[in-house]
């Protein structure tokens, strides 16, 4: 099967194509006809090893596993001897998490991992970008107690985890004011957002209203810059935490203070990918795709996500 794999930390030139072994299942894995998969965040970063720390995980000084790609959308094409659950045939989306290894055109996965059955009317690209961004948002979300009228800020609005955010907090009734750019501005409001900021035209942090939560999806920012936007008993949360986060929760949990921030490495639950696939069937969120490449155009893809400019997800369409 053909696959890209990286030898060496580098540029999105480090991507190669490699034919691999077609995977044979488990007892408990189905093999998956990768029809799409996608380029993340968090692909470029293992890919170039940024930050350094990211080394202590995949290789120090080489790649310990030489095949990308964390989420897919395809059609089950083998299953192992114990698995009920799904058939040859069945559409399928979902990720691998740390695995990683969807930058091919077969992948093995365990049966037990966040996957689930593709919703009518979901293209194999549009599912595809699902898994990290919606997990990700639901996984935080989870740990605020969301309701009708409830006042949110969004940094990072227009991107995969912030779009998904924008959908899963409208969809309890919250009140949205997001943060993007000018040319992302539209979009946004026509997804949801009840107001947009655009943060090349206004200084979103010096806002006069206060917020019941705050959430840094993009990085850009931290509690100590924006903790005044909060009211007294506000959370902040972030899926993109600055060190300055983790000092701020280590001294608010010494001191004995109510917490406020919320941080940490989002959990993918096959059961939270069920919520989602519920939603999606019933029309309540939906992926925004910002461009989709071709298997062959996977570096290029990797290199546009990298600036840092993309809006919602970037699918690769494998076959």
């Amino acid at each position: 099967m053909k696959a890209f794999t990286f030898k060496n930390y580098g540029a999105s030139d480090v991507l190669h194509p490699e034919i691999l072994e077609k995977p044979i299942p488990n007892p408990n894995q189905i093999v998956v006809k990768i029809h799409a998969t996608s380029v993340t965040a968090g692909d470029w970063r293992v890919r170039s090893a940024t930050p350094f720390p990211i080394r202590f995980h995949s290789g120090i000084l080489k790649p310990k596993n030489t095949l990308l790609g964390h989420e897919f959308a395809g059609v089950v094409d083998m299953v192992g001897v114990e698995v009920a659950e799904f058939q040859i045939g069945d559409r399928v989306f979902g990720s691998m998490g740390m695995k990683s290894g969807t930058y091919a055109e077969y992948v093995a996965v365990d049966v037990e991992s966040p996957i689930a059955k593709i919703p009518e009317g979901l293209s194999f690209e549009e599912a595809a970008v699902v898994p990290i961004g919606f997990l990700s948002a639901y996984h935080f979300l989870q740990k605020v107690n969301l309701h009708p009228g409830m006042k949110v800020l969004i940094h990072g609005v227009s991107g995969s985890v912030g779009s998904a955010m924008l959908q899963l907090a409208k969809a309890k009734d919250a009140y949205i004011v997001g943060v993007c750019s000018s040319k992302n501005s539209s979009w946004v409001k026509n997804w949801g957002a009840d107001e947009v900021i655009s943060y090349d035209k206004e200084d979103f942090t010096i806002l006069p209203e206060k917020f019941d939560l705050i959430v840094n999806a993009v990085g850009k920012t931290s509690f100590r810059e924006i903790r005044h936007l909060l009211k007294p008993e506000g959370k902040y949360l972030s899926n993109d935490a600055a060190l300055t986060d983790y000092l701020d929760l280590l001294m608010q949990t010494i001191g004995g203070n109510k917490e406020q921030i919320i941080l940490g490495i989002a959990d993918q639950k096959k059961s939270d990918l069920r919520v989602i696939q519920s939603l999606l069937a019933e029309g309540k969120v939906r992926p925004y795709l910002d461009r989709v490449y071709s298997f062959d155009e996977l570096p290029a893809a990797h290199a546009y996500v990298e600036k840092g400019r993309k809006a919602g997800n970037v699918a690769i369409r494998v076959a």
